[in-house]
């Protein structure tokens, strides 16, 4: 059986015809970027209402416009990810931001998606996915300089079932590197307001100042 999974220089190629419940039993996935994809992909497979297909491929899922594949978009988010594509015989690679603007016009029965990549890690780094009280998914990852506190790759994305995924890069610029400190995160936080159609609720954003914080302890 060919491996779901594949490590490489250049970051962890995902096989788009592996099933969502297969990519959960992986153990490349358990334990990359701390298991954020993991936790983001049992809150797709457990989605209510209604409970998501865990038999769907993650080219079918990629190609599903609900809410449903929210928890997994806003973790592939900050993770970088990009779709590996065959358009007309043409090899193709999209940021996963770009593969969404263009999902429509990529109908699954025309275009081959190949793999999913995920950059390499680098030392240093931290990352949680967390839904918080009003349901929303957050993600956040960064890389710490722990002698320093300085952060660095700073990635943090929300969503919720009104809110389609998106990158808070407001906030990603001011604490880009930066020393880390708990009125900065505030701040920062603070300033994706204007990343936003709908600003975040009160609840997400104090959640997403306790995560941050929780990186620095």
């Amino acid at each position: 059986m060919m491996p779901i999974t594949l490590n490489q220089p250049n970051g962890l190629h995902i096989v788009s015809q592996a099933t969502l419940a297969q990519l959960f039993e992986d153990e490349a996935l358990r334990t990359f970027a701390g298991g954020l994809l993991q936790t983001a992909l049992a809150h797709t497979i457990n989605f209510e209402p209604p409970t998501f297909n865990a038999s769907l491929t993650l080219a079918e899922t990629l190609h599903h416009s609900g809410p449903q594949i929210y928890p997994l978009l806003t973790a592939l988010l900050v993770l970088d990810a990009e779709i590996h594509t065959l358009v007309d015989e043409e090899r193709r690679i999209l940021s996963l931001p770009g593969f969404l603007s263009y999902r429509a016009n990529l109908p699954l029965d025309k275009v081959s998606l190949e793999t999913l990549r995920l950059p390499p890690l680098n030392q240093g780094g931290r990352y949680a996915f967390t839904v918080s009280d009003n349901g929303a998914f957050l993600a956040v990852r960064l890389d710490l300089n722990p002698a320093r506190n300085v952060a660095g790759h700073v990635r943090v994305a929300v969503s919720s079932v009104t809110r389609p995924p998106v990158r808070l890069v407001a906030a990603e610029q001011r604490l880009e590197r930066r020393v880390i400190a708990e009125p900065l995160i505030e701040a920062a936080i603070a300033a994706s307001r204007a990343d936003l159609p709908t600003p975040l609720t009160q609840i997400e954003q104090a959640e997403l100042v306790e995560v941050l914080k929780g990186f620095i302890k």
